[in-house]
């Protein structure tokens, strides 16, 4: 009888102790979660073409909406204030490719896209148009969207 008293007090300490090994996973998870370093602003893109240095600044890369801000310059630095850009959202794996939109200007070679649509996570395409009247310059640039 004796090793039969024994057999459930260690099934019930070792109950125990998986079940507090588990609490303690699950609060170091949540602490890691909370502490996990997340951007503290923007994601600020810089890029190219033999015509412009451009700027890309994306206000987030989750599913959904996001602001997107877009500085273009001449090769020198000088701003282009007198181009017109269109910004569109593509999901090249997917086939998914949103309506280019039209970046307000908001300055001397600033640029504004209030609601640019990013509809899952994955790799995307930020293709962009810009167009000075008497040239037209694309470029597209790669960025991951997550949950």
């Amino acid at each position: 009888m004796s090793e039969r008293s024994i057999a459930p007090e260690s099934a019930t300490r070792r109950s125990a102790f998986l079940a507090v090994g588990a609490v303690i996973v699950i609060v170091l998870a949540v602490i890691a979660w909370f502490a996990w370093p997340r951007p503290s602003g923007p994601l600020v893109l810089k890029t190219g073409t033999p015509q412009h240095l451009v700027t890309i600044s994306i206000d987030s890369l989750r599913i959904g909406t996001t602001a997107i801000d877009i500085t273009v310059t001449d090769r020198t630095g000088a701003p282009k204030d007198h181009a017109a850009v269109l910004i569109q959202a593509n999901q090249p794996l997917m086939g998914h490719a949103g309506q280019p939109i039209a970046a307000t200007a908001t300055g001397p070679g600033y640029f504004h896209a209030a609601s640019v649509p990013l509809m899952m996570t994955g790799q995307w395409e930020l293709r962009l148009s810009i167009d000075e009247h008497d040239s037209l310059d694309e470029l597209a640039v790669p960025i991951w969207v997550g949950g």
